[in-house]
């Protein structure tokens, strides 16, 4: 089960020669997930424990800004896009890692635990 804290996230797309790299921040409290990246694109979703398999199940929608691209080179056009996004993901110690898809491109995810929320 991952902690409420805020932790740090850090993704790739593509093959050897040719990859894409970034990181964000999320903050988990009580199963909700608020978080950003870099480039603008804000996540929000929830995360439940999945007790029998022994992984988190992780589900955000991705909106991203007006002209924003993607790791993977997806283009959000003039409007922007939102896009779902589903993993599982074990307790970070101190970091995990998962696999994301995309529109049909494949992207690693790391997630680090930074700490606690304030009280």
């Amino acid at each position: 089960m991952l902690d409420d804290g805020i932790y740090g996230l850090s993704y790739r797309s593509g093959e050897a020669g040719d990859v894409a790299f970034s990181e964000g921040l999320a903050v988990l409290r009580a199963g909700q997930i608020l978080g950003s990246d870099r480039w603008g694109g804000i996540f929000k979703g929830s995360c439940e424990y999945d007790a029998e398999a022994g992984v988190n199940r992780v589900h955000v929608r991705l909106e991203m800004p007006p002209g924003g691209v993607l790791i993977t080179g997806l283009c959000a056009g003039a409007e922007g896009a939102a896009l779902e996004i589903s993993c599982a993901i074990e307790r970070p110690a101190p970091s995990s890692n998962a696999t994301v898809h995309l529109h049909g491109q494949v992207v690693a995810v790391e997630l680090t635990y930074i700490g606690p929320l304030p009280a």
